[in-house]
């Protein structure tokens, strides 16, 4: 076998194969994405092979056909495979059991299985020069029978019988072996096993053919075995969406269980969801539909279809992704879970099911060649500019203008390109919207459209200088800076040490947090800091959990070697020394928690976790009785109903409204507009002790006036809430557009800018 000429090609392109991913980080050691890639490269030169060797030895048994065949499939199999065993001596392999997992379960049973392949098609066809072509064919046909799978349901993972397990969006991090795939893999080695034997009881080695009417009466048994669990393998195939293999639209609104229909959304839902909560999500689908359309100038009548799960693992079970959110443009549906009303990303998804209409080539986006290769720039870009997504309170410009100064902006031609996808996630995404903006500001709507049909934007070096010229006039200040520091740091997936790795562990440290085990929550960072030493969420944990278990020494060197550290971001530094304060304070360190908390207030962070440190530090310095109810509010992990009555408990002790606020905070977080109005029009009136818990109460009126149908006073609370940053200015736009389509059923959009004027009352 090893002297054919087939063999000695395909083992060679095998091993160019191998060195080739041993030099992209992500795909050189044994793991899910270069197991994908063996899956789809190796079996159609094994089925060849197979098929060129059973034309030259058709005088062999059968058996013995298939059995060599197959060990020649898995010869060439191993030869990539261990090229990457190597390259994992300097490239760091964290899980090299599941990763070698992987590489079985796909690629290897591929092989064996093309390899049987193989030996059919050659003896089922007289002509020898035809049937490696042919046998090669197969896996390739199933290849396409996967992709058709992606594209004619709303499964996202992909299981082929070749190629193995495709996982879904590349930047959904978390991904291990399904017992769904190995339900499935346990179908391909029983197809294996039955082809194997209905050959060798079929073939008749005198001859060099299939025989069934010869040789049917003598081996009527293994082939009515054989017959029976190939129906078996088949019937598998058929209730795939029962086994998790593939999922049909049926299956999953069985399993939500709620369907809600709207002006232009049909909404898919948790059977669970409330009347009142059922009908906000529809009608804000329904708003994000017809400004999208109103923006860009399109018309169609289609429905936009969203599917809303009940969280990530429920979504990644069915459809085959957790955490990243998806649409499928050319389905006109989007795949979410649910949020927090209005949807932090519905917007974004809602543009690309309407860009479609003005996409191209199968899947209805932004692309090249006939629309076969997509740009995802140009794809993200558009829906990042037409949504205006605001990460970290602060918009695309402003992350531009900063990745601009620390020189780390990528340049036009790598973002709308299908390099887009080898960026860091947040680089690339508020890159592409931030461009995509200007492109609209200066060329007008129309160019992005013709863009968008093309796949290409004309005319981008003269663009980028312009862009470039735009961004030094966007104004930042240097604490938004300091914001944006630890998203800027993290790497791109493809570049990142052990992402799915990294990705498990966090998912144990959100457990280890919720247990309070400080003792698991240690080792866990650690594992986390020896993978990634600037993980930030894993830095700040570390601190808090040994402050906690009296190693206050060891707390203190990683909290000194963090602020020493000069390229350590801020918030970073601000995360940990939140922790040791918490930690300080549980252990009756009043002075030094209200020191600390002090010194955060000085440190850049979100405007979350910065309204939470001067909570602290105000109970800090009240009375004994508040500063115990905060505590236990804040720091001892009480459910929502122990926090409401210690909410209520906190008002009848302070002459400010801070009790009330955080009272309806709870209830707003339950959608229970009704009874949080009138505890923060209580706030209100008894005014709140910082200007910034201030400015948050306007939000919270602007969005429990809303939500209750009270435009006017909605409208006005978002005028009081503009002018804080640039982020709460397009924040307050978009609630008075949402504002005159609730009232009207008309909305009249526009994409803020830096010199957008507040819109007047609708």
């Amino acid at each position: 076998m090893t002297k054919s000429f087939t063999f000695r090609l395909s083992a060679a392109f095998a091993a160019i194969v191998g060195v080739v991913l041993a030099f992209i980080p992500l795909l050189a050691v044994h793991g899910v994405e270069s197991a994908l890639a063996l899956g789809v490269l190796l079996p159609p030169w094994v089925a060849a092979t197979a098929a060129s060797y059973t034309e030259r030895h058709r005088g062999t048994r059968g058996i013995d056909l298939i059995l060599r065949t197959i060990g020649a499939g898995l010869l060439i199999w191993a030869i990539p495979v261990t090229l990457l065993a190597l390259s994992s001596l300097r490239i760091r392999q964290c899980a090299p059991g599941e990763g070698l997992a992987f590489v079985v379960l796909g690629p290897a049973v591929g092989c064996a299985l093309a390899a049987c392949t193989g030996v059919w098609v050659a003896g089922s066809t007289s002509r020898p020069r035809l049937s490696p072509w042919i046998a090669a064919a197969v896996p390739l046909g199933t290849a396409l029978l996967g992709l058709w799978a992606f594209y004619a349901t709303p499964t996202v993972h992909v299981f082929g019988a070749f190629a193995g397990y495709f996982p879904g969006a590349i930047y959904d991090d978390l991904v291990q072996i399904p017992t769904r795939y190995l339900t499935y893999r346990a179908t391909m080695v029983v197809a294996i096993l039955s082809l194997a034997v209905l050959f060798d009881a079929l073939w008749d080695p005198s001859a060099g053919t299939l025989d069934l009417r010869g040789r049917a009466g003598s081996h009527v048994g293994a082939i009515a075995v054989c017959v029976g669990t190939l129906g078996i393998v088949a019937t598998s195939y058929w209730h795939g969406d029962h086994l998790g293999h593939w999922v049909s639209d049926e299956y999953l609104i069985d399993r939500l269980g709620k369907t809600e229909q709207g002006r232009y959304c049909v909404a898919h839902m948790p059977r669970e969801t409330q009347p009142d909560d059922a009908q906000r999500l529809v009608e804000d689908c329904d708003f994000h539909v017809e400004r999208t359309r109103k923006l860009v100038g399109l018309s169609s009548t289609e429905h936009v279809t969203a599917y809303f799960f009940r969280n990530q693992n429920e979504k990644k079970g069915l459809i085959g992704v957790g955490r990243t959110l998806i649409a499928k443009p050319w389905r006109g549906e989007v795949y979410l879970q649910v949020a927090g009303w209005p949807h932090p990303v519905l917007g974004h998804e809602v543009v690309h099911a309407v860009l479609g209409e003005a996409g191209r080539g199968p899947f209805s986006v932004a692309a090249t060649f006939g629309g076969l290769i997509p740009n995802p720039g140009i794809i993200e870009g558009a829906a990042v500019a037409l949504a205006w997504d605001l990460r970290e309170d602060l918009d695309p410009d402003q992350w531009s203008r900063i990745m601009m100064d620390r020189k780390e902006l990528p340049t036009a031609s790598t973002v709308m390109s299908v390099q887009f996808s080898a960026l860091p996630a947040r680089r690339a995404y508020m890159a592409a919207g931030s461009i995509v903006r200007f492109l609209i500001a200066t060329r007008g709507m129309d160019t992005l459209l013709e863009a968008y049909r093309s796949g290409a934007i004309e005319g981008l070096d003269e663009l980028e200088a312009q862009w470039h010229a735009y961004l030094r006039e966007v104004p930042v200040t240097p604490h938004e800076r300091g914001v944006a520091e630890v998203e800027l740091a993290r790497p791109s997936i493809f570049s990142a040490v052990c992402p799915h790795e990294l990705a498990k562990l966090q998912a144990h440290l959100s457990g280890d947090t919720a247990a309070g085990d400080d003792a698991r929550m240690i080792e866990t960072c650690r594992a986390i800091l020896e993978i990634d030493e600037s993980e930030p969420r894993a830095h700040a944990a570390l601190v808090g959990a040994l402050a906690r278990t009296d190693n206050d020494e060891e707390a203190l060197v990683e909290l000194d070697a963090l602020r020493a550290t000069m390229n350590a971001p801020k918030p970073i530094v601000a995360a940990a020394l939140e922790q040791y304060a918490d930690a300080r304070w549980t252990r009756g360190n009043l002075e030094e928690a209200a020191r600390l908390y002090g010194e955060l207030l000085a440190l850049p962070r979100t405007d979350g976790p910065a309204r939470q440190s001067e909570v602290k530090k105000l109970a800090l310095g009240a009375s004994p009785a508040e500063r115990d109810v905060v505590y236990e509010m804040l720091l001892g992990r009480s459910s929502s109903p122990v926090v409401v009555h210690l909410a209520q408990t906190l008002a009848s002790m302070r002459n400010d409204g801070l009790g009330q606020y955080l009272e309806a905070r709870q209830l707003m977080a339950q959608n229970r507009f009704t009874l949080a109005l009138p505890l923060l029009q209580d706030a209100k009136r008894l005014r709140l002790p910082t200007p910034r818990l201030d400015h948050e109460l306007s939000r919270l009126l602007g969005i429990t006036f809303f939500g209750l149908g009270r435009y006017r006073e909605s409208a006005e609370a978002w005028r009081q809430r503009a002018g804080v940053s640039r982020a709460a200015d397009a924040e307050a736009w978009r609630w008075l557009e949402r504002i005159e389509y609730a009232e009207t059923r008309m909305v009249s959009p526009a994409l803020p800018g830096p010199s957008s004027a507040l819109r007047a009352a609708p």
